[in-house]
């Protein structure tokens, strides 16, 4: 019976699989250098704003690659903006953005961040008046606030930034806290930067009279759908490797998880998720981590994000002329 029962999942899984897109760019990425550094961007002739994207610890400009970036890049994309991706300059230690320095000039980060932001002006559909801003992850979460709050004080046209489990830096704490419009968010699992942490920092943003908005991510059910979001993941391998899953005894048979996180994440380290798919075993591992509301960036929030960035455009005149 069990197996039959096996067949079955596996045959409605494969028609519901039929529908799902794979997440790919809706425009050609441009890759390019500057000042020696990685830059992969997206601008339309005439953008509405352009967002800046941040990797984590041991990122680079790649971050921008990834399937859950992209789902949130192309619907920024269809709205109107354009966006841009650069790598932290320090490239041999732990590939971290500096986010204690707050000075545009001091912080090699923000420096080159300053002058990449002028030779975009010059070169591309962005004007000195286009409205800014940022999404980043974890390290990178720390670093959008940063840079949110220096280029604001620093007079450019600062609109909203988006950190995703991570906090607030602590030297824009130090200053007395982020003022610019942030969308918050957070994932229950998180043991690397626990909600906790995150809801704490969007609060004093708040009780600072800045817009904030927060989400405290959800665990996902274990679906077979969610690995199809992988270009490289067609409908009978996803269900290959939601079988390896449900095999383990984590989950039951609706797919919630019945074993505790730790344990979880041990029996998914055993399995040979790769296998015959042909895919980097970290893609699947990311799909993994965004369903188990651990600590890795999800485009879930696509919409929710845009209409918030959407509703912050003019508000940074606005506080500039204040």
């Amino acid at each position: 019976m069990n197996s039959i029962r096996l067949w079955i999942i596996k045959g409605l899984c494969v028609v519901a699989l039929v529908a799902c897109d794979p997440v790919t760019p809706n425009e050609t990425i441009n890759s390019d250098e500057f000042e020696g550094f990685t830059v992969y961007s997206y601008i339309p002739a005439t953008p509405v704003g352009i967002v800046y994207l941040f990797h984590g610890t041991g990122g680079s400009a790649n971050f921008a690659l990834r399937t859950e970036v992209i789902d949130q890049t192309n619907e920024l994309i269809a709205r109107g903006y354009g966006w841009v991706a650069t790598e932290s300059t320090e490239r041999t230690g732990n590939k971290r953005w500096d986010v204690f320095d707050a000075s545009l000039a001091t912080n090699p980060d923000l420096s080159r961040l300053s002058r990449l932001h002028d030779e975009l002006i010059a070169t591309t559909g962005i004007s000195s008046s286009t409205p800014i801003f940022g999404i980043g992850m974890s390290n990178g979460a720390r670093m959008v606030t940063l840079f949110g709050q220096a280029f604001a004080d620093g007079g450019y046209p600062m609109a909203a930034v988006a950190p995703f489990n991570g906090r607030a830096a602590p030297s824009v704490k130090v200053a007395g806290g982020l003022t610019v419009p942030g969308f918050w968010v957070t994932s229950v699992n998180d043991t690397v930067v626990p909600p906790g942490e995150v809801i704490s920092d969007q609060q004093d943003s708040a009780a600072l009279g800045t817009v904030t908005q927060l989400t405290n991510k959800a665990e996902e059910p274990l679906l077979p759908v969610r690995f199809t979001r992988v270009p490289t993941i067609d409908a009978e391998e996803a269900v290959g490797i939601y079988g390896l899953l449900n095999g383990t005894g984590a989950w039951d048979e609706d797919g919630n998880r019945v074993l505790d996180l730790e344990t979880t994440l041990a029996l998914i380290d055993a399995l040979p998720l790769a296998a015959g798919t042909g895919t980097p075993r970290v893609q699947i591992e990311r799909q993994i981590a965004a369903m188990l509301s651990v600590h890795q960036f999800v485009g879930l929030y696509r919409v929710a994000l845009a209409d918030f960035f959407d509703g912050q455009i003019g508000s940074e005149q606005g506080a500039r002329e204040m």
